[in-house]
């Protein structure tokens, strides 16, 4: 990697005599400006690995009545475990393979977690809709809905709300 900047000279003294790199839509939210680093230092900060399903039972009894919804559910078992602490639904999610990238997507794990819990649960579908087919599958393998985090996110960053609506028509004429 080193040999490669060093080939390109030009690259180089732009990179080292450029202003530091920041997270233009982040300076308002955080205290250093959206520094890159630091945005990442904050997020990892955000993260516990220690979080156990006792902290999902505590959270249930705090959250009261209502929806009550557990993202991340990787298996049967997970999901069993969500409907016994009293989950009303489930997201199936290998968090777009970014942190789980050898784990199953929800999409081959949807048909045994939906006839272990029957109707008594939601389940939603994250990561891999991409396109209106994704969606269709996802239904028929027994999803209630998807999650289509890259779809609107593309569109909003190439035409802001024109671009989400546009991604969204997309997605509504491949259903159809």
């Amino acid at each position: 990697m080193a040999m490669s900047a060093l080939r390109r000279p030009v690259w180089m003294y732009r990179f080292l005599t450029s202003p530091k790199l920041v997270m233009g839509n982040m300076t308002e939210y955080l205290p250093h400006g959206g520094d890159l680093q630091k945005v990442v230092d904050v997020v990892n900060e955000q993260f516990d690995a220690s979080v156990s399903w006792k902290d999902a039972e505590q959270l249930r009894k705090y959250w009261g009545k209502g929806p009550f919804l557990l993202k991340g559910i990787q298996s049967v078992a997970d999901a069993m475990k969500a409907l016994e602490i009293g989950a009303t639904g489930i997201v199936l999610s290998n968090h777009g393979g970014r942190q789980l990238d050898g784990a199953p997507t929800g999409l081959e794990i949807l048909p045994a977690v939906r006839k272990a819990v029957g109707q008594k649960m939601e389940i939603l579908v994250d990561g891999g809709i991409t396109r209106g087919s994704d969606v269709i599958k996802a239904l028929c393998l027994g999803a209630d809905a998807c999650m289509i985090g890259r779809a609107y996110l593309y569109g909003l960053a190439a035409g802001g709300q024109r671009g989400v609506t546009r991604a969204l028509d997309i997605l509504r004429d491949e259903m159809q």
